[in-house]
């Protein structure tokens, strides 16, 4: 995949993580494997319109499914989901990785978040470990 895809990609994706902690409800954090992101170009760019509907399959396969696991409850305030590519079930797996690691309501968000949003966005994993880490999958 060209560069320029990637980095809409990226872009595309930190779009969505920042609404996901804008919202009340919804503060915690995705990171997207390398695979997921294979996946997501796949389904949202081709050669004659380029990254026109990778918008449309980012909302499709990422911010519907987190938004039935935040309506359902299986994922809080705090937790950091992984998401992930399957092969063998060809779709896309949400593992939670770490519950509850705190963000204040009403205050930016703090330095060891703020390095786990960074890394979440970009695929790369945290500098630190978030505390209770561990995978689950829904």
């Amino acid at each position: 995949r060209s560069e320029q895809l990637e980095q809409i990609l990226e872009i595309e994706l930190g779009m969505v993580q920042q609404r996901v902690l804008e919202t009340a409800k919804g503060r915690f954090l995705f990171r997207v494997t390398p695979g997921a992101r294979e996946f997501l170009l796949r389904e949202g760019t081709d050669l004659k319109y380029g990254a026109r509907h990778l918008k449309r399959a980012i909302e499709r396969h990422v911010v519907y499914p987190l938004a039935s696991l935040l309506a359902t409850e299986q994922v809080n305030l705090g937790d950091v989901i992984s998401i992930d590519w399957d092969g063998n079930s060809n779709a896309l797996l949400f593992l939670k990785e770490a519950e509850g690691a705190l963000v204040p309501m009403d205050s930016p968000v703090p330095g060891p978040l703020a390095e786990a949003i960074a890394a979440s966005v970009s695929g790369r994993p945290a500098k630190r470990g978030l505390p209770g880490a561990a995978s689950f999958s829904f």
